[in-house]
């Protein structure tokens, strides 16, 4: 437990963060596959959809981990593990 003067760490704010920046990651490197799938021949809108949804399944399962251990520390009132598991994605 933080023994501390600072702050309690927001950890929706830390949550919404770290989605945030994973969305942005996601919409980068979607963008930069479809460009290189295009490259290769057209792609049918069922192919692009497919892709899409790969790219959201594969964040979202990647940042469920993290999304679930600020949870728990945050029940716990575990800020150095919540200080911790933000500094990840900064």
């Amino acid at each position: 437990m933080n023994q501390n003067t600072e702050p309690p760490v927001d950890v929706e704010e830390a949550i919404a963060r770290i989605d945030s920046r994973g969305a942005k990651i996601q919409r980068e490197q979607l963008e930069r596959t479809l460009s290189q799938l295009q490259q290769d021949g057209e792609l049918t809108a069922d192919q692009r959809l497919a892709v899409e949804k790969l790219s959201e399944r594969l964040v979202d399962r990647l940042l469920a981990v993290p999304r679930a251990t600020l949870q728990d520390a945050a029940r716990s009132a575990d800020d150095e593990r919540i200080e911790t598991a933000i500094s990840l994605f900064e």
